[in-house]
């Protein structure tokens, strides 16, 4: 190894990333984070060399300055950089720690998604189980009155008597099912653990920090600095945030303003947590202001209108309530309120325009 060769790695040796040092074909020199990657010794052609690391014999014979991918799961990022007429300066950046991070928020969006679907099935059973108590409730009233009219008037129909029976008896048994689908889907009850809802506000926007970015959407972000305890469901409660959320983006791709935004505030007053959730998107109609909270009711073209009924059916199983208002500058704004746990109470922000 030269005098070059053994200054360089000597300036080096104190960074993290594994670094070597080529002439030509040949490894002349190698820092210890590279030794440790791929023990082998110096003086050796770089082509055999590399092996050891799947993918590396690739990115040796890339460009100068273009980055490539190598190791198993492509966790080090290889370059190369000229350093002088003959030697080049052979760079692995280890990735891992960033592509588990990205692996966890992949995970925790699977997961919520799971969980987001569930309580959609789980409310929409409730919800269809509801409506549909009515008119099978008429319906078999109606078929007991038509079978005392019909025994009364003609005591000897006994095959229109008998199919009337079975009628009744079908519709009971339709009621049955319905009691049990309801009963399955009330098993669901919200889990009472100790949250901050201030920290559950960031969990959600870090769900959904892709699709902000994507639409280029600004963010007014507006929390109190101490946590704002309440009691409730996490992944319930981040489910109606993220809905919130995913609602005014829906709101700004549809007639998109010169600066989209988004404007989240949270504020404590006598004892209750106030979360604003508000865009200045096109608005919506007082018919559809009268529906919102109806199931099966959407102004979405693909939307089965319950993700607001959801919404509030989640809040209110926490002792809550959810409401929409118009934001004074154009848009929507939906809040929601919760009980604050016993706790000192954190500071409200003032209020801006």
């Amino acid at each position: 190894m030269n005098r070059f060769d053994t200054d360089l790695l000597h300036a080096l040796g104190d960074l993290d990333d594994a670094l070597a040092v080529l002439d030509g074909e040949f490894l002349v020199a190698l820092n210890a984070p590279m030794q440790a990657l791929l023990p082998g010794d110096a003086g050796g052609l770089a082509a055999d060399w590399a092996q050891a690391l799947q993918g590396l014999a690739s990115a040796l014979a890339a460009p100068l300055g273009e980055r490539r991918r190598c190791g198993v799961s492509g966790e080090y990022l290889a370059q190369r950089v000229a350093l002088d007429a003959r030697h080049v300066l052979l760079r692995l950046v280890d990735d891992r720690e960033r592509l588990h991070h990205l692996q966890r928020q992949l995970d925790d969006r699977e997961g919520l998604l799971f969980t987001s679907r569930s309580l959609t099935v789980s409310e929409m059973g409730s919800v269809l189980a509801h409506e549909l108590n009515q008119p099978i409730g008429a319906t078999a009233n109606l078929l007991r009155g038509l079978k005392l009219r019909l025994a009364r008037r003609h005591p000897d129909s006994t095959d229109e008597l008998a199919a009337l029976d079975k009628a009744v008896a079908q519709i009971a048994y339709a009621s049955q099912i319905i009691g049990r689908v309801r009963e399955y889907t009330q098993s669901r009850q919200p889990k009472a653990e100790r949250l901050d809802l201030g920290a559950l506000v960031h969990q959600s926007l870090a769900l959904l920090d892709w699709d902000l970015q994507r639409e280029a959407v600004q963010l007014a972000l507006r929390l109190p600095d101490a946590p704002v305890p309440v009691q409730g469901d996490a992944v319930m409660l981040q489910q109606v945030l993220i809905n919130l959320l995913r609602n005014a983006l829906d709101a700004l791709r549809l007639d998109r303003p010169d600066a989209p935004l988004i404007d989240i505030e949270l504020r404590v007053e006598a004892g209750r947590a106030e979360l604003r959730v508000g865009d200045n998107g096109p608005g919506i109609t007082p018919q559809t202001e009268a529906r919102l909270f109806l199931p099966f009711s959407s102004t979405k073209p693909n939307g089965m209108g319950l993700g607001l009924s959801i919404c509030r059916s989640l809040i209110e199983m926490h002792q809550g309530r959810l409401w929409f208002t118009r934001r004074d500058a154009g848009g929507c704004c939906f809040h929601f309120a919760l009980p604050v746990l016993a706790a000192a109470t954190p500071p409200t922000l003032e209020k801006t325009a």
